[in-house]
């Protein structure tokens, strides 16, 4: 079988030759091999960008430098078993110490057990920068083998695939950033390794006017996120906000906009997140929000849009026949949870009043119970109130009117007390009902919230505040 296996391996070594304009095995095994692995598995989480446990894997000096805990002996010349690198790698993918970490099933990315062999071998025969894969045991050769016909590539976590890719700008002007920092305003990068800025001028409060937004004219190229929240700008400031093309969120809650700043803010192409809650934007402005295609998120609450309005809006960004189709299947769904509390009410109401009626009326000559459920006295055969279709004596007036008020409290007090038939069949037949109603509410119920969810996942996300959201529920 080897005698036969060897030429198509051989094809393959050929392919990867001609590819790399190189024989594999004079590459050096960390550059071909090892660092491709640890750039796609590890470095992620210890680079340049990002070092976990102080460890940094991106070069050859951090590499070698090591991290917190384990030191330089994150990789230990001539001792596999001893290197703090192979210990992790090799440990089950569920222990909280292994690396590649599980953050989830899809994206998980581990050493493979070609990488992990190549990588055995390497530290075994000293771990040299310089090693090249003909260097390598034997194990360690074929394994080579293998990785350089598939090489890794990095898989984003889950958490890493919602970090959104910030836009490449060059550098705002130092002197300006300074500046407006000088004028109490709040400017910084919006993340590691990025030129995109996030300004909050809200903690200026009434003092930020609309000549104050001129200021940040000279960092419109790098402003990303901006926060105007309860300053005094007005209408006329929404003018110089329309140059901020990059603009993807805008808080601007609390201030003096109208739907006269709504055109130019539609200008904002890139605007993912606006919120306007308690300023003066009506209905007028569903018409501009229309133009802002990326919209994810509104704040609309106390302002004068109405839910038909909201609606009206999310319409514009949803495919029109679907989004009929769950309007009107939530609109059912709501009917029929009505009619069901409504058919199941009057049943539980005609069950209430013979409840009522049955409790009242005995077939008893003479109390069921000797001592008064109240002050535990011998009772007066004389005083009696009927309760659940049964007599029960009481031993005196007083504590009639006392159980008469409230008579189930005291009921655990009637010595082996048990109602009457009629009674008993009839409270049946009332949890009986109500269970049915509460099975079919549940089943229904769930459908709406299903239904509600797939329509509010539809375009934007609108906040109109609590009471529309109690109303939609």
């Amino acid at each position: 079988m080897k005698k036969f296996a060897r030429p198509n391996l051989i094809i393959l070594l050929a392919a990867f030759s001609y590819s790399s304009g190189k024989e594999p095995s004079t590459l050096k095994v960390y550059d071909a091999i090892i660092n491709p692995v640890l750039e796609a598995k590890c470095v992620s989480c210890h680079g340049a960008e990002k070092n976990k446990g102080k460890l940094r894997m991106h070069n050859k000096e951090s590499l070698i430098q090591g991290g917190r805990g384990a030191g330089d002996a994150i990789i230990v010349k001539g001792e596999v078993e001893e290197s703090e690198l192979i210990y992790r790698l090799t440990l089950p993918k569920d222990d909280e110490e292994a690396m590649p970490p599980m953050d989830d099933e899809s994206h998980y990315n581990p050493v493979t057990i070609e990488e992990l062999s190549v990588l055995k071998s390497w530290i075994n025969l000293g771990a040299s920068f310089d090693m090249m894969v003909n260097d390598l045991d034997q194990a360690g050769k074929k394994a080579a083998e293998h990785v350089l016909e598939n090489l890794p590539v990095r898989k984003l976590s889950a958490t890493a695939l919602l970090i959104p890719k910030l836009p490449e700008v060059s550098p705002a002007d130092s002197t300006v950033i300074e500046n407006l920092r000088k004028n109490g305003i709040l400017v910084m990068p919006i993340a590691q390794n990025t030129n995109t800025l996030y300004v909050n001028a809200s903690y200026n409060g009434k003092s930020f006017t609309d000549d104050s937004i001129a200021l940040l004219q000279p960092i419109a190229p790098q402003l990303l996120w901006l926060n105007v929240a309860r300053t005094s700008i007005t209408d006329k400031s929404s003018k110089s906000i329309a140059n901020f093309s990059l603009l993807e969120r805008l808080h601007a809650e609390n201030t003096f906009l109208t739907d006269a700043a709504t055109p130019n803010i539609s200008k904002l192409s890139n605007l993912k997140y606006l919120n306007l809650y308690g300023t003066g934007i009506s209905d007028a402005s569903i018409e501009s929000f229309r133009k802002l295609k990326k919209l994810e998120k509104v704040f609309l609450w106390q302002t004068k849009v109405t839910p038909a309005g909201a609606e009206s809006l999310r319409k514009n960004f949803v495919d029109p026949k679907i989004y009929a189709h769950l309007a009107n299947e939530k609109s059912a769904l709501v009917a029929k949870i009505k009619d069901i509390s409504e058919t199941h009410d009057q049943e539980l109401e005609k069950f209430n009043t013979k409840i009522t009626q049955l409790s009242a009326k005995t077939e008893d000559t003479s109390p069921i119970n000797d001592e008064c459920p109240i002050s535990n006295k011998p009772i007066d055969k004389t005083t009696f109130i009927n309760f659940e279709g049964r007599m029960i004596g009481l031993c005196c007036g007083n504590c009639k009117t006392k159980f008469g008020k409230d008579p189930s409290s005291y009921r655990s007090k009637i010595s082996n007390f048990v109602p009457s038939e009629n009674f008993e069949n009839t409270m049946k037949a009332v949890v009986s009902l109500e269970t049915e109603k509460s099975e079919a509410l549940d089943k229904f119920s769930t459908k709406l919230r299903e239904v509600t969810s797939k329509l509010n996942s539809m375009g934007p996300q609108i906040n109109l505040g609590w009471s529309v959201a109690q109303t939609k529920n």
